[in-house]
C-alpha cells in the first residue's frame, strides 16, 4: 500500500483526518479543497501538494477519498472514475438512488473499487457480533444523540447520524425494510434535527432508531435482541455486554449470564482506509461497497419521506 498514490478531495473537519491516515498508510500525493486557505494549511501540515483543481489531483493519484458536501459526491466520484481512480465516498453515498446506480455501474464497468464510508461497520463490537453466528436479531433499538455543531447542515439528522444505525440494522439482519414509520422535528435548522423511526424488515425483524443533533449530552448506544440473548453496545465507551439466558445471575435478573466482551481499541478511520487500499491491491471485497451504500441510502430516504409526511401535518 505504501506505493499506492492517494489524495483527498475536501479537507474540512473530517477530510483532514482522512488526509492524515493516507499520509501514514500510502504514498500521499496531495489534496484539493475549494477553500484555498484551508487547503494550504492542511498541505503544510502533511507536507503534500495542494492542487488547484480536482482534475489536476486526479491525474496524479490511484485512489481518493471524497469528503465534500453530499450534493457534490456524485459529480466528484463520476470525474474520479472517469479518470480511472478508485473512490472512497463519505456517507451518505449520494443524494438519491439514481446517482448511486450510475456510480455503481461505472465502477463495475471500469473494474474500480467504490467504497462508501459507513465507518461503524469496522467497530470491534459489530465485528464480534457478526462473527458470533447468532443469526439475524429479532429486534434492535438504537439512539445516536449529539450536541449541535455547525457542520453537516446541508443534510438532515437522518443522513447525518441515523444513517449509521440504519446501516448496522441492514448489515446485522441481511434484510430490507418493508414498512417504515417515522417522526421528526426541525428544532434548530430548516431540516429535521431529531428523528425517530420504527421499521419492520422483510425477515420480520423490527428496529426502533432514534437520532438527534440538538442534545446536551452525547449518546451512541445500540441494543440487539435474539431469541435467547441480547447485546448492549456503547460506541462512545467502546463496551459490549452480551446477556445470555441460562446459567448465571445478573443482579435483579435471575437465570441470565452477563458476558463482558473485551474490545480492542481501534482507529476506525485508519482501519476503514486500510481496508479500502487493501481491496484495491488484493481485489477482494471492500468493507462497504457501492451496492451496500445504496441499500442504506434507500432506507434513509424511506425514513425521510415518512418524517416529511409527519412534518406536513
Amino acid at each position: 500500500m505504501k506505493n499506492m498514490r492517494t489524495g483527498v478531495i475536501g479537507v474540512g473537519h473530517l477530510g483532514r483526518f482522512h488526509a492524515q491516515k493516507y499520509a501514514a498508510l500510502s504514498q500521499f500525493v496531495g489534496i484539493f479543497d475549494q477553500n484555498a486557505e484551508r487547503a494550504a494549511e492542511v498541505a503544510a501540515e502533511l507536507d503534500c501538494q495542494a492542487f488547484s483543481s480536482v482534475g489536476a489531483l486526479l491525474a496524479e493519484v490511484d485512489a481518493v477519498s471524497i469528503v465534500t458536501p453530499t450534493s457534490t459526491h456524485f459529480a466528484v466520484a463520476e470525474a474520479a472514475m472517469q479518470a480511472g481512480v478508485h473512490c472512497l465516498v463519505e456517507k451518505p453515498f449520494t443524494l438519491d438512488t439514481e446517482e448511486a446506480d450510475t456510480l455503481i455501474g461505472m465502477a463495475q464497468e471500469r473494474h474500480l473499487v467504490l467504497a462508501v464510508g459507513h465507518i461503524k461497520r469496522v467497530h470491534p463490537a459489530i465485528q464480534h457480533l457478526r462473527q458470533a453466528g447468532y443469526g439475524a436479531p429479532r429486534y434492535l433499538e438504537a439512539e445516536r444523540l449529539a450536541p449541535f455543531k455547525p457542520r453537516s447542515l446541508d443534510i438532515d439528522v437522518i443522513m447525518d447520524l441515523m444513517i449509521h444505525d440504519l446501516d448496522l440494522t441492514l448489515l446485522l439482519t441481511g434484510a430490507e425494510p418493508v414498512d417504515v414509520r417515522a417522526v421528526g422535528v426541525a428544532a434548530v435548522t430548516d431540516k429535521a434535527d431529531m428523528a425517530n423511526a420504527w421499521m419492520t424488515l422483510n425477515n420480520g425483524t423490527v428496529a426502533n432508531l432514534a437520532a438527534s443533533r440538538v442534545v446536551r449530552e452525547p449518546a451512541r448506544r445500540m441494543r440487539i435482541f435474539w431469541q435467547d440473548r441480547y447485546a448492549s453496545v456503547d460506541f462512545l465507551n467502546n463496551t459490549l455486554h452480551i446477556y445470555h439466558r441460562g446459567a448465571g445471575s445478573v443482579p435483579g435478573i435471575p437465570g441470565v449470564r452477563d458476558e463482558a466482551v473485551e474490545l480492542p481499541k481501534r482507529d476506525a478511520l485508519a482501519a476503514e482506509i486500510e481496508d479500502f487500499l487493501n481491496a484495491i491491491v488484493t481485489h477482494r471485497p471492500v468493507f462497504c461497497d457501492g451496492i451496500a451504500g445504496r441499500r442504506v441510502l434507500a432506507a434513509a430516504l424511506q425514513v425521510r419521506v415518512a418524517v416529511e409526511a409527519f412534518l406536513q401535518h
